[in-house]
């Protein structure tokens, strides 16, 4: 009778070594498969948790305009930029051209921008943290319209990820806050990247 087992594909063997502490080089697909599905369930239990920390790190992080603000002590890590583009649609059209008449301004247009903006702060939060960063200083802000006939809204901010070593007022729950940022989005990062690698 011939075996109709074949080997665990790589990828399937990266979730299964992930989730655990030992290290598999092969497996047949029969023992291989349950244990790939209950290290599937388990990565991905853990990055929801993971997201949760992520998303709970990332208010502590500071955005600010300033270059240097006083008292603030820092080692730049590098620059990071962020972009949105929003669809503005008719009904924004239609509205904008009401208030352009009117010279009032227009909501639609300011809700979109919004929503682009905090977007794009929430991205240099992420890359600033996965750098190994806790803030993000001497952001700038630019705004396009793009896609012709005003179809998209842009926005696109720029600015420096550092680590601070010192704030004033010195504040130690900050540095509680902000410590494990980078680690937590390591461990989030290779669970995606194994996740995807073994479903494709």
């Amino acid at each position: 009778m011939i075996s109709s087992n074949q080997p665990l594909s790589p990828g399937r063997l990266r979730v299964i070594n992930l989730a655990s502490s030992e290290h598999l080089d092969a497996a047949c697909n029969k023992c291989g498969d349950p244990s790939y599905r209950d290290a599937t369930e388990a990565l991905e239990l853990e990055s929801r948790e993971l997201r949760a920390k992520l998303t709970a790190i990332l208010s502590h992080v500071p955005i600010v305009s300033l270059q240097q603000p006083m008292g603030w002590t820092y080692e730049p890590l590098g620059i990071i930029t962020a972009q949105t583009v929003t669809g503005t649609g008719i009904f924004s059209d239609v509205a904008s051209a009401f208030t352009d008449l009117f010279g009032t301004q227009s909501g639609a247009y300011n809700a979109k921008l919004r929503d682009g903006e905090n977007l794009c702060k929430a991205s240099l939060r992420a890359q600033a943290i996965e750098q190994g960063g806790n803030a993000v200083l001497g952001v700038d802000v630019d705004y396009a319209e793009v896609g012709g006939q005003r179809a998209m809204l842009m926005v696109c901010m720029t600015g420096t990820a550092v680590s601070l070593t010192q704030i004033v007022p010195d504040d130690p729950s900050f540095f509680d806050a902000t410590r494990d940022g980078a680690s937590l989005a390591n461990r989030a990062r290779d669970i995606q990247d194994a996740l995807q690698s073994a479903r494709v």
